[in-house]
């Protein structure tokens, strides 16, 4: 559209969609969403089935649950703590299938098959979660936790001033 003095403005619906907020769930956000809620589930479900006394799978499957939490409230943290907890989790499954194919065999029999497969799947799916949230790290702002937990710890009284 041409204006009367000559400026051309651009439509409505295109200043519209430039204003547009960036905080839907794409892609790159819900696979690792997804991917640190069933790794965190796998991880306990191991534990209370096979392992009673693997305490550090408890603490790693529920880091993997808070990391799903903080990524589905886009989170800026849940970035830098899947970021800092990858080492973790990939050295964990490394040594858990380097122990069990030592141990007994790549495929002695179909349940350690299966344990092995599982266990290369979800490396493969860590590292895959991995590279997703460094991509999307620019689409994870804010920090809805902390923003929502400093809403409630001040107060009305607190917020006055005093002169």
């Amino acid at each position: 559209m041409a204006d009367p003095r000559g400026v051309i403005r651009p439509p409505k619906f295109a200043v519209a969609r430039l204003t547009e907020k960036f905080t839907e769930r794409t892609a790159g956000i819900w696979l690792p969403l997804v991917f640190y809620v069933t790794g965190g589930v796998y991880m306990l479900a191991f534990r209370g089935i096979f392992s009673r006394s693997a305490y550090h799978l408890v603490l790693l499957g529920a880091l993997s649950i808070i990391i799903a939490v903080a990524l589905y409230l886009m989170s800026r943290w849940a970035f830098w703590l899947g970021l800092f907890t990858f080492p973790l989790l990939f050295a964990e499954f490394l040594y858990a299938l380097l122990a069990s194919v030592n141990f007994a065999g790549w495929f002695p029999n179909p349940e350690t098959a299966t344990f092995n497969a599982s266990i290369v799947i979800y490396l493969l799916f860590l590292t895959l979660s991995l590279i997703l949230l460094v991509d999307k790290r620019n689409t994870l702002k804010g920090d809805r936790i902390l923003d929502y937990l400093n809403k409630r710890v001040e107060t009305p009284e607190s917020s006055t001033k005093f002169d």
